[in-house]
């Protein structure tokens, strides 16, 4: 063997040498762009990043306030169900009101009030005198859903404030109204607890512009002040966004970081404001820190650069000539042509090539291979998935209204009577059917009578509570499973469909279509099952249809005979008979 074979490689032919020279050039470029992108993205990040964090902030500070005067409202709704707020008695109310259970519930300044039907105040919770106190509320307008709230005002303190007003209901008395002022020093309190940055401030305003809290109370709150007087005009506070991070010069002249959001339930508009200044200062911590990770960078390639080059080329050649010999005698394995190249890659590849290039073909044949089946097998096993969720849901939805078909519902009623089995409470059927559709069909077409089943669908269903179910039971037929409910609340809701889809009205081409349906209403009863109990309902409906249409029929439990009971009692047997033959047919 010539001793030559073995020589080491000179540096004027090292790659490796020649690679570590353009890994120092190209990484430093590298470097100093990525460190000036880095820069460069992580200031525009810490504008975001600030903008996005007072968002969150100001979003949990709007949000506490928006609890706080929803808390406030539920109070008047609550002491207004109470026995002794809808006796509509001077003495009971007033002295229930001023109860120190009671008056814990409100602030200093925060005035609750009792009014007749005649608008005349009955008493207050006053511990001096009961004052007649002036809301600015339209009582007309306040209803039992929900209190009536009115515009932001200023009370005798000059504070910002809100009447709350909400319905009492007293059959003997007749109704009432009870009626709260909203003080906004418990907002006051909620903002002063929410920090923007270090020296940042939270503005509260109104729909109008008006300044309800701002840290400096002495200074903002002891008149009307607008928005506009720190130095932000011409803007709507309902419509008023800012989507990115702004920066807005005030009148005092300092530049902030400026955040705002507005609840139009209650009319309040937040601003957050953080000094610019305090942004500045993470910016010069980021170009301090990048500075020195761009010489630190610089400084760490030039030492990597030396140690690879003595830890990994003058190994190289040594690496090189021992394999040579490996190749050249125990190892029975024809070399490769790779040209004329003399360097360590060059080498290394004539001794290895074969063998590496016989292996990865190999390996890569096996992993496509195996790839191909796993990837088969997914693409099957989604397509079945998908399939059987399609049939499912095919198998229980009835195409035309989007509704449970009757299969489905027959599921449902079954699963509600092992529910209501545990729970020993009832429920009801309502049994609902079209007035007149065969008439609609005949008249306008089949088309507008699919209309027709859709539009009654959907209103009915918008009046359905979450656990309710509706289902189209055959036809123009719709039945709806009621849980958790006796025949007087199932006999309300039936009315609420009655009358919602009178009501209703829709145009099918240039028909105005008015539609009415009648409903049969009944309880589940046990003793006679499911399909009997529906069969009831079937029945009150048909009464409902022979006098007159667009009625709800109740069937009065007491007009079902012991005859139908006999008959239900035979049929539910024969029912569990044929259950107990079909599990018994599946065991093994």
């Amino acid at each position: 063997m010539a001793a030559n074979e073995f020589k080491t490689i000179r540096i004027s032919k090292s790659i490796i040498f020649k690679s570590i020279v353009l890994l120092i050039l190209s990484m430093s470029l590298i470097v100093i762009a990525g460190t000036a992108f880095f820069t460069q993205r992580q200031l525009s990040l810490i504008f975001e990043w600030s903008h996005n964090n007072n968002s969150s902030l100001l979003q949990q500070a709007s949000m506490s306030a928006h609890s706080e005067m929803q808390r406030f409202g539920n109070t008047l709704e609550l002491l207004a169900k109470t026995s002794a707020i809808q006796s509509m008695i001077h003495d009971t109310a007033a002295s229930y009101l001023k109860s120190y259970n009671i008056s814990s519930l409100f602030i200093s300044g925060e005035m609750v009030s009792l009014f007749d039907r005649e608008k005349k105040m009955i008493c207050d919770n006053s511990m001096l005198t009961s004052a007649q106190v002036t809301y600015p509320i339209d009582f007309s307008r306040i209803t039992p859903h929900r209190p009536l709230i009115s515009p932001w005002y200023r009370d005798e303190n000059n504070t910002p404030t809100r009447a709350f007003g909400t319905a009492v209901t007293d059959l003997a008395a007749g109704d009432g109204s009870l009626v709260g002022n909203f003080s906004s020093k418990r907002l006051w309190k909620i903002f002063s607890e929410h920090h923007i940055g270090q020296n940042g401030f939270l503005v509260a305003i109104n729909a109008n512009g008006e300044i309800i809290y701002h840290p400096e109370l002495k200074k903002w709150l002891n008149g009307t002040h607008k928005i506009s007087e720190l130095g932000i005009s011409n803007i709507d506070p309902k419509t008023y966004e800012i989507v990115t991070a702004t920066f807005i010069t005030l009148n005092d002249g300092n530049t902030y970081l400026t955040n705002y959001v507005y609840d139009p339930n209650y009319d309040l508009g937040l601003f957050s404001f953080q000094p610019q200044a305090e942004i500045n200062k993470l910016v010069t911590a980021v170009i301090t820190s990048s500075i020195i990770i761009l010489v630190a960078s610089i400084i760490a390639l030039l030492f990597t650069a030396i140690w690879l080059f003595f830890i990994l080329g003058r190994p190289m050649n040594k690496l090189i000539s021992h394999i040579k010999q490996i190749n050249n005698g125990d190892l029975d394995i024809d070399e490769i042509n790779v040209g004329r190249r003399d360097d360590e890659i060059g080498q290394l590849s004539k001794a290895f090539n074969t063998m590496h290039a016989t292996i990865k073909r190999q390996i890569c044949e096996l992993n496509a291979h195996r790839n191909m089946l796993e990837q088969e097998v997914k693409e099957r096993t989604r397509e079945l998935e998908i399939a059987n969720a399609k049939l499912d849901i095919i198998s229980r939805t009835d195409e035309l209204t989007g509704l449970p078909n009757r299969r489905d519902m027959n599921r449902t009623i079954n699963n509600e009577i092992g529910r209501s089995e545990r729970s020993k409470k009832p429920f009801c059927f309502i049994f609902i059917d079209i007035d007149h559709f065969k008439h609609i069909n005949d008249t306008y077409g089949h088309n507008c009578g699919d209309k027709v089943l859709q539009e009654v669908a959907h209103t009915i269903r918008g009046l359905l509570r979450r656990y309710d179910v509706l289902a189209r039971y055959g036809g123009e037929e719709f039945l709806t499973l009621l849980p958790e409910t006796d025949l007087d609340g199932a006999a309300v809701v039936a009315e609420r469909f009655r009358k919602q889809v009178e009501n209703m009205e829709f145009m099918y081409a240039d028909y105005k279509i008015k539609v009415t349906i009648t409903l049969g209403v009944t309880r589940f009863d046990p003793k006679l099952g499911a399909s009997r109990s529906i069969q009831t309902a079937d029945k009150a409906l048909y009464e409902g249809k022979d006098s007159g249409r667009n009625k709800v029929i109740i069937w009065d439990p007491s007009r079902t005979t012991e005859e139908d009971y006999r008959a239900a009692a035979i049929e539910l047997a024969e029912e569990q008979k044929a259950n107990k033959r079909t599990k018994k047919g599946f065991n093994p």
